[in-house]
């Protein structure tokens, strides 16, 4: 749960500060040759799986971390027509 900021100014009143943006981190699951890659925005994370299922589920196990963190995540599965379809959260 987000905590809201406060500040005093010179003046003595109290201000409110506006939240920072929450970062968004993107999970997608993309067929490889022989099974399944798991890359984080646009970039390699080194997990494969020959399954789809064990890759989505590897992807979902490191976006949990990043939310635990935080952080706005997704999971995506790339389509064999190259459109993602969302699968975690």
């Amino acid at each position: 749960m987000a905590r809201t900021k406060l500040t005093k100014t010179g003046s003595g009143t109290i201000q409110k500060l506006s939240a920072p943006q929450a970062q968004t981190r993107e999970y997608h699951v993309i067929p490889d040759d022989d099974g399944w890659l798991v890359k984080r925005d646009e970039a390699l994370t080194g997990l494969f799986a020959h399954d789809l299922d064990a890759a989505i589920a590897q992807a979902v196990r490191a976006a949990e971390r990043d939310s635990h963190n935080g952080l706005e995540v997704m999971v995506c599965v790339q389509e064999a027509d190259g459109h993602c379809r969302k699968v975690w959260p």
